[in-house]
């Protein structure tokens, strides 16, 4: 006697759902990721002891903290401010760049005293240094006040 077949009609939606799920199992299982994500849940309760202690440490917590104030931090700059200052570090990082890959030998005598005089009168070199000499100054000022942080530390373990 033949065994009876299992066979049920779908519905063409539900040909191509289960045609995408088959793809993304064979796609994860390809990549490996089946056999870690299985890995990773038969281990559990001791991966998630190991996490736990390794997040009870002193080091760990003020990692945590700091990254709170850090967070904190830029949460007082507004994203508009923090796009532009990005934008200027990466001009200034492949200047830099630029500059310590193919340095221009010879290009460029030190100014002496004239050139000297002369940077002092250049207005744009001040209009770009005067914000970073205030930014200086607002630090040097803030690390002599040693203004204390807005929430006291947590005490005791983190988990």
């Amino acid at each position: 006697m033949s065994a009876l077949i299992d066979h049920r009609p779908m519905r063409p939606e539900e040909a191509t759902a289960e045609k995408e799920r088959l793809e993304l199992l064979e796609a994860l299982s390809q990549a490996g990721i089946l056999r870690f994500l299985t890995a990773l849940a038969s281990g559990l309760p001791d991966a998630g002891l190991i996490v736990a202690r390794g997040l009870n440490s002193a080091a760990s917590r003020a990692a945590v903290q700091n990254i709170v104030t850090i967070l904190q931090a830029l949460g007082r700059v507004p994203p508009r401010d923090f796009s532009r200052f990005m934008a200027a570090v990466s001009v200034a990082t492949r200047d830099v760049e630029r500059e310590t890959e193919a340095p221009r030998d010879g290009v460029g005598d030190p100014p002496g005293i004239t050139g000297a005089y002369r940077l002092l009168q250049d207005d744009a070199l001040w209009r770009a240094l005067g914000p970073l000499l205030d930014g200086l100054k607002a630090f040097g000022e803030s690390l002599a006040q040693g203004t204390p942080p807005e929430r006291p530390p947590p005490r005791g373990p983190l988990l």
